[in-house]
């Protein structure tokens, strides 16, 4: 049996739009073990958070990636059972969809013996969910800056997070699908507005990495999304508007959304209590989460267990 664990991740934080991502200490966690040769179909079984909303046939992202990753290399994916525990709110922009992507493709590996290598398996997973912010934390771990070449390969950065920061993740009960959050972006973008984030997205990474923490929070100001966003969920406009709490450094939305994300120095519970306090005033229910970032990315193991039948 191969068991893996994979962390979700928020991306964009702000200026960074399919640019920046970060690993969270949220976990999709799946047990791999290959069925007998006479299976008919995969197996799967699921449990945890949003466990009803989770397929388990074909459609299952896991099982979809796995054979996507056969069809390109020319392997057969053997029938296996996926007995998956889950840990990540589903269509939250918490990187659900990612962590099984990457999940799918390195039970691939493990279940054929077929190694893709990391350049390998970032672009199957970028062709796969569309984006490389979500995919390369949640396979490597911590922050990472990334781009997509033009012939589809996937090169990053990867950059320590402040061990005294954490993630405030505040989770609105509104679902919102990537596709729905996308459909609402204009393909053009003024040239004032472009050049705003890129100085923003510039700024990021060395005011963290310095400890310019006054300088994160404007670095993470954003023209490019969040504007054309906030009418797809109630109060979203006023919770990115959030300053004046103690040992707030900085919102944004993460990823395509519902969920907002705090970046916060202390004072966490207060946070997150205030931007829940926002969306409720507007008739919307939130839940808080206090998260570490996740250093170490997509981790494998294995142990003795067998399967009968």
């Amino acid at each position: 049996m191969i068991e893996i664990r994979v962390p979700g991740s928020t991306s964009n934080l702000g200026a960074g739009f399919d640019t920046v991502g970060l690993a969270l200490r949220v976990y999709l966690k799946v047990r791999v073990e290959k069925l007998n040769a006479a299976a008919p179909a995969h197996e799967v079984f699921v449990e945890g958070v949003d466990a009803p909303l989770i397929p388990t046939d074909e459609r299952n992202m896991i099982v979809r990636a796995m054979q996507f990753a056969g069809e390109r290399e020319g392997v057969v994916v053997p029938k296996v059972r996926l007995l998956i525990e889950n840990q990540i709110p589903v269509a939250r922009g918490l990187g659900g969809s990612g962590a099984a992507i990457v999940a799918g493709l390195t039970a691939f590996e493990a279940m054929t013996g077929c190694v893709l290598g990391e350049e390998k398996l970032l672009a199957y997973a970028c062709e796969l969910e569309g984006h490389a912010d979500n995919v390369t934390p949640s396979a490597v771990g911590s922050l990472v800056l990334t781009c997509r070449t033009e012939d589809g390969k996937v090169r990053y950065i990867q950059g320590e997070w402040p061990p005294e920061l954490k993630i405030v993740a505040v989770i609105p009960d509104v679902p919102l699908a990537t596709e729905t959050a996308r459909s609402v972006l204009p393909e053009r973008i003024p040239l004032q507005d472009v050049v705003f984030n890129l100085q923003r997205v510039a700024l990021f990474w060395p005011a963290l990495r310095h400890h310019r923490f006054d300088l994160v929070r404007e670095a993470m100001r954003d023209r490019v999304h969040q504007p054309y966003r906030q009418s797809l969920v109630p109060g979203l406009s006023d919770v990115l508007q959030i300053r004046d709490v103690d040992g707030l450094i900085g919102v944004a939305l993460s990823g395509a959304g519902p969920t907002v994300i705090a970046i916060a120095s202390s004072n966490f519970r207060k946070i997150g209590e205030e931007l829940v306090a926002c969306f409720e005033r507007h008739g919307v229910s939130a839940r808080p989460l206090i998260l570490d970032v996740d250093t170490t990315g997509r981790t494998v193991s294995r142990s003795d267990v067998e399967v009968e039948g």
